[in-house]
């Protein structure tokens, strides 16, 4: 295994936390180099902007506390549920995941570079009275220099299972809430209901009925799935649906679909809101279909599922 693996491992796995910071840190510079891999620079503005949407989803889903102390917690943290506070009072008091709504906020970034500059962008770095050389850090340019983006983004599932188990433990020492580890990702089947998605049928058969998965023509009783996972996104959405055989939905379960699978999806939206612009369709679904589109709604959400 290459040293800068092993290095990563022996950080997250053996660095020492009075809060969740540091897994926050480097799991945001994983996503980041998901996105960008050609890139060794990467800005603070970046990485506390995916520190955010992870402390957003925890907290307005499951309000998961991130340190020993409630009484005195995170300043993120804080700072976070100040944020929530401010969008349920002006929404409305259901959760939801932060990429659909991030727009809608107002967040101070330059507060959280000034937390993570002050309490944890050095501090990773050190365990066990060693520095480790995972990036170069330039605390005047408030940016990062990753030696080695690409096989960061070749490793991610592994770094994000990885950094996944790390914070567990960590929260099951501040919480006594169940499933710590599902909480993480947003997914708790017990408790969320399914809808029918026939109302649907109107917007994919639109376009050629071929199977999502293995590409052949579908003659009759098109089965629709959902492309990143149900169990991840908690909702049904037109952008996220695509027309599959029955056999091939039930093989595929809830399984990570590949960067080639959300290429195809997003080709299909471009090519769907073509037709439905034609045809003079327009409703939610179909400005929810757009708004993914300009928003990159489903290399979002795959790579937060990958997470």
């Amino acid at each position: 295994m290459d040293n800068y693996i092993k290095d990563w491992f022996h950080v997250v796995k053996n660095c020492s936390v009075n809060n969740t910071y540091k897994m926050g840190w480097g799991k945001s510079i994983i996503e980041c180099c998901i996105e960008t891999p050609n890139e060794q620079i990467i800005p603070f503005d970046r990485i506390s902007l995916k520190m955010f949407k992870y402390f957003w989803n925890q907290t307005i889903f499951f309000d998961l506390q991130q340190s020993p102390n409630p009484i005195k917690p995170p300043e993120l943290y804080t700072y976070v549920k100040e944020v929530i506070n401010e969008y349920q009072a002006k929404y409305g008091f259901k959760p939801i995941l932060f990429d659909k709504v991030d727009d809608k906020l107002n967040i101070d970034i330059n507060k959280i570079n000034k937390i993570v500059k002050k309490d944890v962008c050095y501090r990773f770095l050190k365990v066990g009275g060693k520095v480790f050389d995972l990036y170069k850090l330039d605390k005047d340019s408030l940016t990062i220099k990753v030696h080695n983006p690409p096989i960061l983004k070749e490793y991610s599932d592994f770094f994000f299972e990885m950094i996944n188990y790390r914070w567990s433990q960590i929260l099951e020492n501040f919480n006594s809430s169940p499933r710590i580890s599902k909480k993480i990702r947003i997914i708790d089947l017990t408790e969320i209901k399914r809808t029918s998605l026939q109302k649907f049928h109107k917007y994919l058969n639109k376009l050629d009925m071929n199977c999502s998965i293995c590409g052949e023509l579908i003659i009759d009783n098109p089965s629709i799935d959902h492309v990143i996972p149900w169990s991840y996104m908690y909702s049904d959405d037109l952008w996220n649906l695509v027309y599959t055989h029955k056999g091939c939905n039930s093989s595929k379960s809830n399984r990570i679909v590949g960067e080639l699978e959300i290429i195809q999806l997003e080709n299909r939206n471009k090519e769907l809101v073509k037709v439905l612009n034609k045809l003079e369709v327009q409703d939610k679904h179909t400005e929810e279909l757009e708004l993914s589109i300009r928003k990159d709604y489903g290399r979002k959400f795959w790579i937060g599922f990958k997470g």
